[in-house]
């Protein structure tokens, strides 16, 4: 994997991340407005979330280490991890807008 792809995939990588970070906030800062079983659900959610936020950076950080096929096995696991994560918060955020309407 080239270096400039490296760079091009964490650079993905650290704007996904800053977008999920403020819809945490977002949910975090909401959440408080809510009670019951739809705040337990957010709760789990919002945990879950940031577990696997920090996975990927600390699995992102050991990009810059890596080098061919480790490297090209790694850049797969992070771009799966970071669907995951996106898709992620975007069902906690749908999940909860929902509770506004």
């Amino acid at each position: 994997m080239k270096e400039e792809d490296k760079a091009k995939l964490k650079q993905n990588i650290n704007r996904t991340i800053d977008a999920v970070d403020e819809k945490l906030e977002e949910l975090k800062t909401r959440q408080k407005e809510l009670s019951g079983e739809l705040r337990k659900q957010i709760d789990t959610r919002i945990a879950e979330l940031e577990t696997k936020r920090k996975e990927l950076v600390a699995r992102s950080s050991e990009l810059g280490k890596s080098a061919g096929e480790a490297a090209r096995d790694l850049s797969e696991g992070l771009k799966s991890a970071l669907k995951d994560l996106e898709a992620g918060a975007s069902a906690a955020w749908k999940k909860f807008r929902k509770k506004d309407q």
